[in-house]
């Protein structure tokens, strides 16, 4: 029980309701108990609270040096984190039960210029991940001696890639680079992806010192 000195406009000292008195160096000073914060687990709550953590999953997938390869430029007052993440968090599948990233839709990342650029299939092949690109095009043609980069999706196990090509672009005809599968994921696994330009004539091993000159034009999915 708190005990009050110096009549009722005097300091208190012990516990009186909700607050706390006490004195230092002969000054009374009274202060509030810590208050329990109600945290209510709505369905809408939690369904947004696992939505973050699979942004927050997703993202911790790729490097330092892989963000700054994507976001060679930041706005001030922002991070490339939370860029890839509001990327990442756009046209989201929705349904009663859950909200979860839409990976099969993504079309475009980064903050490159973007552009028209070859659709890719990404696929298993027995122990391979094969990569293709079939359209002939303007890009193609002008850009058919450069090493592009592919951002890949495991959907299935939700998981984030940006890799490198070994083989260039080409004018025409269908272009094809196999990885090995199991840096990926597992053959039952669906997958989705697209191209990203860096401007390379030569294979890239990392990413430090390199960034996207061109990236997809965003799609309306």
């Amino acid at each position: 029980m708190g005990k009050i000195k110096q009549g009722i406009l005097g300091g208190f000292k012990g516990k009186v309701g909700t607050v706390i008195g006490s004195s230092w160096n002969g000054i009374a000073y009274m202060k509030g108990l810590p208050q329990s914060q109600k945290d209510p687990k709505t369905a809408a709550q939690l369904m947004q609270r696992n939505f973050f953590k699979e942004l927050q999953h997703l993202v911790s997938q790729l490097t330092a040096e892989q963000l700054v390869f994507l976001f060679p430029s930041v706005p001030r007052g922002k991070n490339r984190h939370n860029l890839l993440i509001q990327q990442l968090a756009e046209n989201p599948i929705v349904t009663a039960e859950s909200k979860i990233v839409n990976l099969a839709g993504l079309s475009t990342i980064g903050n490159a210029p973007m552009t028209e650029l070859p659709a890719i299939t990404v696929e298993p092949d027995g122990d391979d991940l094969c990569i293709f690109w079939f359209e002939e095009s303007d890009i193609r043609t002008r850009h058919s001696d450069e090493y592009p980069t592919f951002f890949v999706a495991n959907i299935t196990q939700k998981r984030i890639f940006l890799v490198n090509s070994t083989v260039p672009l080409e004018e025409e005809a269908t272009g094809v680079m196999t990885v090995n599968l199991a840096t990926y994921g597992d053959a039952g696994d669906y997958f989705s992806g697209f191209m990203l330009l860096t401007g390379s004539k030569a294979p890239l091993v990392g990413f430090s010192g390199h960034c996207v000159t061109e990236r997809p034009v965003k799609s309306n999915l």
